[in-house]
């Protein structure tokens, strides 16, 4: 992002669009730094910190944020102005995750260089007036990689549930918008989180991209580590016999221990690698929450 200064003519509903959406149902359990700070100090927050988000660096300076944020119906700030917090408390924990479940929708299929500016505006004009209820939308999430690098992944979530199904029966295609008549190898690939996540765990999911290629390089190399090491533990099991055969049981005896250790040698590396490679795993819910 850069630090350039924005001097657009809606600097102001700019502003409280990005800051209304840091503190919003949406944003702010899942954001852990913003929520630490919002638990620690009764839902207040400096506005410097503020101030050094990505995203609020291109607005100054200080005083025409500050003026900006007092017209807003959804936040307050301190008497001094240098913090800001919530008008309305904040809605259970639990609840607001189950909502925010049960309203998204999983998409794949975006080109990987497509900016979150781009996908913001690419929602406002393609997709929001398409929905029947509320005409909007709560954040566009690109999910990133071990590298932080998007990779066509985006998780969105939409103002009610009716919405979010209205838009699973569309067919879309970036950066047409909602099409017709078009092969669904040129669709956007879309399914309820919910549902994702339940195929994600149950190790099914669709697309083709940089996770799935990940995962099953990971499976391939772990099938074919088995299959040596099988092929390596028959090869000590002839070797076994043939000794046994030739020098009775009490060198059969020390045949196995050594096979055994040598075995625990061998499983170090595959343990170590396996670790390795199922770090990606574990990064791919890494988001990046945008207004």
């Amino acid at each position: 992002m850069s630090d350039s200064v924005y001097t657009g003519e809606d600097f102001d509903s700019k502003v409280r669009k990005q800051v209304e959406f840091y503190f919003s149902d949406s944003n702010l359990q899942t954001d852990r730094f913003l929520w630490r700070i919002y638990e620690a100090n009764d839902g207040w927050v400096e506005l410097k910190t503020i101030l050094t988000f990505g995203r609020m660096r291109q607005y100054r300076p200080e005083e025409r944020v500050i003026a900006a944020l007092k017209e807003s119906d959804k936040l307050v700030l301190s008497a001094n102005e240098d913090m800001i917090r919530r008008k309305a408390p904040l809605k259970d924990h639990n609840e607001l995750k189950n909502i925010r479940r049960r309203n998204s929708v999983h998409i794949e299929g975006f080109p990987s260089d497509v900016s979150q500016e781009k996908l913001e505006e690419w929602f406002n004009e393609k997709i929001v007036s398409q929905l029947p209820k509320e005409q909007a939308i709560c954040s566009i999430r690109r999910i990133r990689n071990r590298s932080k690098e998007f990779f066509g992944v985006v998780d969105v979530e939409f103002k009610t549930q009716e919405d979010s199904e209205h838009f699973l029966k569309l067919d879309v295609s970036y950066p047409q918008g909602v099409v017709e008549g078009v092969e669904e190898k040129d669709l956007l690939k879309k399914m309820s989180l919910l549902r994702f996540r339940e195929m994600k765990e149950s190790g099914k999911r669709f697309g083709v991209n940089e996770v799935t290629k990940r995962r099953s390089s990971f499976k391939d190399n772990n099938n074919n580590k088995k299959a040596r090491k099988d092929d390596k533990k028959d090869d000590e099991k002839t070797a076994d016999t043939e000794e046994k055969e030739a020098n009775g049981d009490e060198a059969n005896t020390t045949a196995i221990e050594e096979g055994d250790e040598e075995s625990k040698e061998e499983s170090k590396p595959v343990t170590e690698e396996a670790k390795e490679e199922t770090k990606p795993e574990t990064e791919e819910s890494k988001e990046e929450p945008k207004a």
